[in-house]
Parts: structure tokens; C-alpha cells; sequence
């Protein structure tokens, strides 16, 4: 069953969106897969691009995604607040769908591109809320996604530096998922299962490894993976099941 929620959003200013996808057998609680999409889109894009939604009903999971545009999971410097809408979302949801649980052990992020910064962003931001994070090809380190762009290393436009100001001004934020990520390790904070999955031509994967290696320095275990392709959803789509199952603890 399919749902596009339509509510004044009082983080927006304005109309905010997010759809609702129900499985077709079961009256729940269901487990839930939060999937944020990427720069320059909305919930759609990821939909129709992939088989995300088969997948989670194949393990009795209603998808909830919310439409970002270019949002960008943060409260811009210069425009949305993106990262307020989200967690708007997260709360407003539920509500209206009490066949969403709530439990931990069933909530679990997906971000693709733009999208795994955000799923990192909220699960390091909310590690008591979620079970699990997964991203593709997303800038999770954007302080250090920022280094790059200021020195002119990186394809990024205006549209960051009106998101984020600079490295300096992310760093130490809620959105420094790195800094956040050391912290709650060195409390002991249980955090979600993690996977980061990007392909082979991924103009991006570079900064990808560079994360892989510092979690492996943290000692957070992160599941990876590299298929075959650049910054696709053919790339993508082979993996999101496998990555599912890693989110939930489960094997093939």
C-alpha cells in the first residue's frame, strides 16, 4: 500500500512530503526503512530507480521516505532547513501510521548519494533510535568533502557552500559524522550496524576508502562494499539487498 503524505511543516515554512510504503500482508508493527535520496531530488527518484521497496516488503518492512530536495540533510547556512525536515518526518510519521514501530531494533536508515550523509548524520545524531545505517556513494565526512571543494579538489558548486559555509564552521557540528562517530565509540555508546557500498567508477570513492580506513582506525565495524559502476542506481540496486540483511542482522 502506497501513501504521499502532504502537511504544513513547521521546519519548511511550507509544504513538506513524504510517502508511505506499506507491506501488502501483515497489520504490524512493521520494521522500517527510512530512505533519504539524494542532492537535486525527491523520494521518488530512489523508487523508481530501484527495487528498494520490493526488497523491504520481501523482509516485512514499510519504507518511509521524505522529499529533501536540495535540503541536503542539514540546516543550510543559506536556505532549507533540511535536517530539521527530516527529523520533522521522523516524529510526524509514526503518528499518523501507528503500524510504524518504534523500537530500535526495527528502524533502520538507507541513503543513496547526498542521502548516506544524512542516514550517518542521523544515525551517529540518534544511535538509541536506529538499528542500522547504510549508504552509497555518499559524502559521509562532508568537513572533509568540504576541505576538498575549498581547495578547489572537488566538482561541488555554490549549493554546498550554501549548506554547509566551510569545513571550519561544519567542523564539530551534528553533521561531523566522524568527530560525533569517535565520541560515542569512546563512551560506549552501542552504535547501528553500518554499511557503505560504492562501485568501481565511483568519482568519489576515494574519499568512500578514506572513510572505511578511519572507521577501521575507530574500531566501528563498517560493512563495504564495491560493485561494478560510477554513481549510478545500476550500480546501487545489486546491492541493496545484501546491505539490508546486514543492517538487520541477518545472513544472505
Amino acid at each position: 500500500m502506497f501513501f504521499e503524505v502532504e502537511f504544513a511543516s513547521e521546519t519548511l515554512g511550507g509544504d513538506g512530503e513524504f510517502a508511505v510504503f506499506l507491506p501488502a500482508e501483515g497489520s504490524g508493527p512493521f520494521k522500517v526503512l527510512w530512505l533519504l535520496h539524494g542532492a537535486f531530488g525527491e523520494y521518488f527518484e530512489s523508487v523508481q530507480n530501484s527495487s528498494v521497496v520490493r526488497y523491504a516488503e520481501k523482509r516485512g518492512m514499510a519504507v518511509v521516505a521524505p522529499s529533501s530536495y536540495m535540503g541536503v540533510y542539514t540546516d543550510m547556512v543559506y536556505g532549507e532547513r533540511g535536517y530539521s525536515f527530516v527529523k520533522e518526518v521522523l516524529e510526524k510519521a509514526p503518528r499518523l501510521f501507528p503500524c510504524l514501530s518504534l523500537r530500535r531494533e526495527d528502524n533502520f536508515l538507507m541513503g543513496i548519494s547526498m542521502g548516506g550523509h544524512g542516514s550517518f548524520k542521523l544515525a551517529m545524531d540518534n544511535p538509541e533510535r536506529f538499528a542500522g545505517a547504510s549508504a552509497f556513494s555518499s559524502p559521509i565526512d562532508m568537513v572533509y568533502t568540504m576541505t576538498l571543494l575549498e581547495a578547489g579538489k572537488h566538482g561541488g558548486g555554490h549549493e554546498l557552500y550554501d549548506a554547509f559555509g566551510s569545513s571550519e564552521a561544519y567542523r564539530g557540528s551534528v553533521g561531523d559524522v566522524i568527530a560525533r562517530a569517535r565520541r560515542l565509540r569512546e563512551a560506549g555508546v552501542p552504535l547501528p550496524r553500518l554499511a557503505l557500498c560504492w562501485g568501481d567508477a565511483e568519482f568519489a570513492g576515494s574519499e568512500d576508502n578514506r572513510v572505511k580506513r578511519l572507521f577501521d582506525e575507530m574500531g566501528i565495524p563498517l560493512f563495504t562494499k564495491i560493485g561494478q559502476g560510477g554513481h549510478s542506481f545500476d550500480t546501487w540496486d545489486p546491492l541493496l539487498e545484501e546491505v539490508l540483511d546486514e543492517m538487520m542482522g541477518r545472513e544472505g
